[in-house]
């Protein structure tokens, strides 16, 4: 090898790379001695990297796969240990990598020990065998690159902060020529070293041979971890990867010292603190509202106004942006400029409110009046104006106007969380009474004639008000709305009712004025039922609700302390006082919270029991009526439902609205996927009811059919449901499957639901698929690398495998849905916007980020063939999903031991 006669050292900065970060982990060699036992083999090792920057952990750990260890003549002749040869890509590109990032290595080993199990508080067995850290960059600020030996550390408990030996050097007993030989080699490898074709392998391996001789014969038998860093390449050249700041983040003065091709400049940096760098430019805001108010002089031209072809193209980009998304100055600034040519189009009206400039008279004048002649908006889009983002009385009564007059029963029914939710940013939080609210003075015309009448004497009116969408009436206040609806739907006063009790409990200890004013709100309903004859029946129903919720936690609370410390006793003990609670056996037929459309008559007592769970929630069946004719204890239906106390049931109640909101929205675009929205309602923080379907768990079935191994679920299916369809079934069960599971697929990544293991997900006897148990939602996740959809083996060959005809119909309506519910995302945006301060626990740990995680895996910035490209990326991202199975394995494995 020689040296060429001219060397130019080629870089680029780190600041310009936006890939993520790729390394290869080769082998792990030396000689492992255990401490304790010597004589104990390595077993299935993987390594896992982390990444840290400002001393802060950096996404998640990202590990190899399991690989059996080599045979004894190759641990013997090589000192191999295990061999992975796998690239690994990093949750973090270079241009965010800072100055002092690092790696955390470790080399873990499955551990099969039970006892060792048992005392893990981990997600799977593994024991830690050896430790070390390398430095990104080295003391010049530039990126390691090449094959690494990084030295590791016996080790029993991770540290990524321990001092360690990084990577291994010759000593300098080794002698000056050693040290040259290698230099020559890294020289070589950056590209500055003549190639000789014929000589170059020879030497190569010598050179190799000679490293290892000498790396394996120091007398502290080191053990090493072979990694090496993804070169950076153009062409035939090699790149240096140098650390540099973007310039946004530093100013930079520059002096370049001959400064050339290849050559590195000379840089001064000086960090300036600048307190105005995101306030708005002053002359920026006194040029918009000076052209403001020029167009707004009232001068009929500025009205005329309309957009050419490139304005029409960005208006349409800006209606169309999702409703989390902020305005720029310039989208406002255009909106407003063509706001009289927008307002035909009823889309662009929450986008002309974001763009007004609400600390301006003049502006806000124009603005409601404008407003109230824009082209009528649908419900869902009125969602958004009760949204903490519009403060202004007359919007939020446009609003409620708009729900009054466009929203079905079913519908207030279905956003009735919501709702309750967007009585916080009210500005009339005092909770006064009706007679007390007063519509605003600058509210629009069709508001201001909506005025409830409040005498007695107009009962009458009142229940035509509730019946007829072409008389209705309402303030703009929205309880006044939610009271008024009440008054005509026993099942909305009865979800009202729970839903005020419920947030009347949580702002209790963290912000009482709301408490206040919550509870203020149920008074006004409480009153208001009881004034009206025909609703009067309500009250006494809801206070036998409650009633029959406080001794249903007593009994459940009793049974589990006198029911010994196995499941099976607490239960026993549990049905024994429900068959001696004589108030549970007369119910006297009252309203069953969870599904007010059904009397309770009495409980049944032999199917009672608990859940083998940490909370340990109560399955129990009643003997019930439907609320239509009359109690007739000859023919009784029965009614299962599950009651959790010391959960909160609110994050559950918010998905099964979500599942069936998705499910309206498919059938409106004809796209049945035979979905099973089933009801949950939070009684209270920590307590609530879960309808119970008539199903089986996955974990079940595979454990009763476990001889069939992959077509356990479809034998079970063949069993239960034979027939001439597909695979020996009910052609309409294969459908049912088939559909359910795409669509649960669906909302899964959407929604982004974590924890899905085969105990959570249910199967009817029908065919259809669903889940169950919300613990974990967007994003969050117990189990390490949870893959985007849940779909197993066993999952898949019910289909016949990923080549059926059955299978390619799932791919298909998965996209199907994906592309619908795309189209739809901003009722589902605005639903989650409303509820961003509800205490849901894993919206609140990021409250700022929920909307974002929503929007970012409806990937709204792609076209449909993208999008079709990406969700496709998913489902196979999820069949290759091998961390998955092995959480599956130690789930069950846990569920065995209680």
């Amino acid at each position: 090898m020689r040296a060429t006669p001219t060397e130019s050292f080629s870089f680029v900065y780190s600041c310009d790379l936006q890939t993520n970060v790729q390394v290869k982990v080769a082998e792990f060699e030396g000689i492992f001695r255990d401490a304790i036992n010597p004589v104990r083999r390595l077993n299935q090792l993987f390594a896992e990297i982390t990444v840290y920057c400002n001393n802060q952990q950096i996404g998640y750990p990202v590990c190899t796969s399991f690989h059996t260890p080599p045979d004894s003549s190759q641990l013997a002749r090589q000192k191999l240990i295990q061999k992975w040869n796998e690239w690994l890509t990093l949750p973090i590109r270079y241009s965010d990598l800072s100055r002092d990032s690092f790696l955390h290595i470790t080399i873990w080993e499955h551990e099969d020990d039970a006892d060792y199990v048992n005392n893990l508080n981990s997600t799977f067995p593994r024991r830690l065998v050896a430790q070390s850290r390398l430095s990104m960059f080295s003391k010049r600020g530039i990126l390691k690159s090449g094959v690494i030996d990084v030295q590791m550390t016996v080790s029993e408990k991770p540290d990524p902060y321990t001092k360690q030996a990084e990577t291994w050097k010759f000593s300098d007993a080794w002698g000056e020529e050693i040290d040259l030989l290698f230099k020559q080699v890294t020289r070589q490898s950056r590209g500055l070293v003549e190639d000789v074709p014929w000589l170059d392998p020879f030497a190569s391996r010598r050179i190799e041979l000679i490293r290892a001789k000498y790396k394996h014969s120091s007398p502290d038998r080191h053990i090493f971890l072979v990694l090496e860093m993804a070169a950076i390449r153009l062409g035939p050249t090699f790149y240096k990867v140098v650390y540099y700041e973007d310039e946004s983040k530093n100013m930079r003065v520059s002096t370049s010292v001959n400064g050339g091709v290849g050559i590195v400049t000379a840089c001064t940096r000086y960090c300036v603190a600048d307190p105005e760098l995101l306030l708005d430019s002053l002359a920026e805001v006194k040029h918009s509202a000076m052209t403001r108010r020029i167009r707004d002089s009232g001068d009929e031209r500025h009205r005329q106004v309309k957009p050419n072809k490139q304005a029409k193209d960005r208006l349409e980009m800006i209606v169309n942006l999702p409703s989390s998304q902020v305005l720029t100055r310039e989208q406002r600034d255009l909106v407003w400029k063509f706001r009289h040519y927008l307002r035909q189009f009823p889309k662009a009206l929450n986008k002309y409110l974001r763009s007004v400039n609400w600390a301006q008279p003049q502006e806000v004048k124009m603005a409601l009046a404008l407003m109230n002649d824009w082209e009528l908006i649908e419900a869902e889009d009125a969602l958004e104006l009760l949204s903490s983002a519009f403060t202004h009385p007359a919007v939020r009564a446009y609003s409620v106007s708009r729900l009054l007059e466009a929203a079905s029963p079913e519908q207030v029914l279905l956003y009735l969380p919501q709702l309750v939710q967007a009585l916080k940013y009210e500005q009339n939080q005092s909770g006064d009474t009706e007679e007390e609210a007063q519509t605003p003075e600058d509210a629009p015309e069709s508001v201001k004639k909506a005025t409830t009448p409040t005498s007695e004497d107009s009962e009458a009116k009142d229940i035509q008000v509730v019946t007829k969408k072409e008389a209705r009436k309402a303030s703009g206040d929205l309880a006044t709305f939610l009271i008024d609806y009440a008054l005509a739907s026993p099942k909305v006063s009865n979800y009202l009712y729970w839903h005020l009790k419920t947030e009347i409990e949580s702002t209790k200890t963290t912000e009482e004025h709301l408490s206040k004013m919550y509870q203020n709100i149920q008074d006004r309903l409480m009153e208001a039922l009881v004034k009206r004859h025909d609703t009067r029946a309500q009250v006494d129903s809801l206070q036998q609700q409650q009633v029959f919720v406080e001794d249903l936690i007593v009994l459940m609370n009793e049974a589990k302390a006198r029911g010994g410390r196995l499941n099976d006793g607490k239960s026993a003990e549990f049905r024994t006082m429900l068959s001696r609670a004589k108030h549970m056996l007369e119910l006297k037929g009252v309203h069953l919270p969870l599904d007010p459309s059904y009397r309770l008559i009495s409980v049944i007592p032999d199917t009672a029991g608990f859940f083998k769970s940490e909370m340990m929630p109560a399955k129990i069946s009643f003997k019930v009526q439907p609320t239509t004719g009359k109690v007739d204890k000859n023919f009784l239906e029965e009614y299962t439902v599950i009651f959790k106390t010391g959960d909160d049931l609110r994050q559950d109640q918010l998905i099964q609205q979500m599942v069936r909101l998705i499910d309206i929205i498919l059938k409106k675009e004809q796209l049945d996927l035979k979905l099973t929205p089933y009801l949950v309602l939070a009684t209270g923080v920590g307590q609530g009811f879960v309808q119970c379907i008539k199903s089986k768990p996955l974990r079940a079935i595979q454990e009763q059919y476990k001889a069939h191994k992959l077509d356990c679920i479809r034998e079970a299916m063949k069993e239960l449901r034979p027939g001439d369809g597909p695979f020996g079934i009910e052609s309409n069960v294969i459908d049912n499957y088939v559909r359910s599971l795409a669509g649960y697929s669906v909302i899964m990544y959407i929604l982004g639901l974590g924890d899905r293991h085969l105990d959570n997900l249910l199967l009817c006897e029908n065919g259809k698929l669903f889940h169950v148990d919300f613990g974990f939602i967007l994003g969050r996740d117990p189990k390490p690398m949870p893959p985007p959809m849940k779909l197993t083996s066993e999952m898949v060959q019910v289909m016949g495998g990923v080549k059926s005809k059955q299978f390619l119909e799932f791919v298909q309506h998965v996209d199907s849905a994906y592309r619908i519910l795309r189209r739809h995302s901003n009722v589902l945006l605005n639903l989650f916007s409303l509820m961003l301060d509800a205490g849901i626990p894993d919206i609140a740990s990021e409250p700022d980020k929920a909307i974002f995680k929503i929007e970012q895996r409806l990937r709204l910035d792609l076209s449909d063939e993208a999008a079709t490209k990406h969700i496709f990326t998913q489902i196979e991202s999820s069949l290759n999903a091998k961390m998955a199975m092995i959480s599956d394995i130690i789930h069950a494995y846990k569920q065995n031991l209680m």
